[in-house]
């Protein structure tokens, strides 16, 4: 999730050892009907209706303790499905155990929802526990309800949107993170001003691209194209630019994929794994306690890891499978080592790779970063000026 650069705090570093988990507790079940949800499908895995699917204690202990011995500062990431389903007594139970067996280290805690079913009670948990909340919004009403639904095919914006100043009144940290899909790719300043207003000075946009349910030799419908997308980005970033105060030197909002390019002009590592070269840095806890590569990708072969009652998390995160499942994100074709953005994105996310059959092996927004990277490297080179030079004066003996 997002934090303004701060190259102070922020220092190149090899890769890491295990520091984070993307938690499944309610597996794939939802209480809404997202038209374009990927995860909803990975039900199917497990036997018994999905909302079955719970966490048990054991598991919840065992995954909170395996996490403690991997990592030094342990960052938890509750995800689903919809993982306030389960109800703030099962999140309580999750702090408690942390506090139990953190023994007094550090470590924090991220959950992302569609709000839904927040209320008083949630956000005063979420503030008191500082917990880290993506919100899953799309933009204003007519955007958001476009593919946003519950399952009566209604629309759910006026609930999230009040839950969203409910967070934002309690002080509770906010990520907005919209999708970028083909009906809201046709209103990108519309959508960043409306986060701006409502109060959300982080976000990050996510681009659809999955294959057509119906039809195996297509993108689903409601996909992005890469040149849609592509100039969906340069207005945004030219919006962000145009909030950037130069004098201060200080951002306004703070767009993830943004964020993440500047880093990788100050020669820092990018925050968002899709512009890294390999891409294990994490991994996915399914409810039952499997464990899994990517979210994206939780079920393809290749990906599962074992499960944490069988192998440790520190050995499934060094394991052989998973070590070369992060290989394969630099496996490119001779177009991609031949770009001259090769080191902005390393061919992007694998899963854009094989979503649409058209795109034949190749990232499905590769155009689209073309686009936008012609378009905002001599910004970006002009920040990083700016960042660097500030840096060195604010560090002068």
């Amino acid at each position: 999730m997002n934090k303004i650069i701060n190259l102070k705090a922020e220092t190149p570093a090899p890769r890491k050892p295990l520091s984070s988990v993307m938690v499944k507790p309610i597996g794939a079940f939802c209480n809404l009907h997202c038209t374009y949800c990927y995860y909803l499908d990975k039900a199917h895995l497990y036997p018994g209706a999905p909302a079955s699917h719970r966490m048990s204690d054991d598991t919840l202990e065992q995954l909170i303790i395996g996490m403690f011995r991997a990592s030094a500062l342990p960052t938890f990431i509750w995800q689903g499905g919809e993982p306030t389903v389960l109800g703030l007594d099962f999140f309580k139970k999750v702090v408690d155990l942390q506090k139990q067996h953190s023994k007094g280290r550090g470590y924090s805690n991220a959950l992302q929802t569609s709000g839904f079913l927040l209320n008083e009670a949630w956000a005063d948990f979420l503030k008191a526990e500082n917990f880290l909340v993506g919100l899953s919004i799309d933009g204003p009403q007519p955007i958001h309800d476009r593919y946003r639904l519950d399952r009566m095919n209604r629309g759910t914006f006026a609930k999230v949107y009040e839950n969203a100043q409910l967070l934002i009144a309690k002080g509770v940290q906010v990520n907005a993170l919209g999708t970028v899909n083909d009906y809201s790719v046709k209103f990108a300043r519309e959508i960043y001003q409306f986060f701006v207003e409502t109060g959300f000075v982080f976000m990050q946009f996510s681009p659809i691209v999955e294959r057509d349910p119906h039809n195996a030799k297509a993108a689903a419908p409601f996909s992005v194209s890469a040149r849609a997308y592509g100039e969906f980005l340069v207005q945004v970033f030219d919006a962000w630019m145009q909030d950037f105060d130069f004098d201060k030197l200080q951002q306004k909002t703070s767009v993830r994929f943004f964020d993440s390019l500047l880093h990788i002009y100050v020669g820092l590592d990018p925050m968002q794994c899709v512009l890294h070269k390999h891409c294990n840095d994490y991994m996915v806890v399914e409810h039952n306690g499997d464990l899994y590569s990517c979210d994206f990708l939780v079920g393809e072969r290749n990906t599962a890891l074992g499960n944490l009652h069988q192998i440790s998390l520190q050995d499934a995160f060094y394991s052989p499978a998973h070590l070369a499942f992060g290989q394969q994100k630099a496996a490119l074709d001779s177009e991609c080592r031949r770009c001259q953005w090769l080191s902005q994105c390393y061919g992007g996310c694998i899963k854009d790779r094989i979503r649409d059959p058209a795109d034949q092996g190749h990232n499905h927004f590769c155009e689209s970063f073309k686009h936008f990277f012609a378009h905002s490297d001599k910004d970006f080179k002009k920040l990083a000026k700016l960042y660097q030079t500030h840096y060195m004066e604010q560090n002068q003996p």
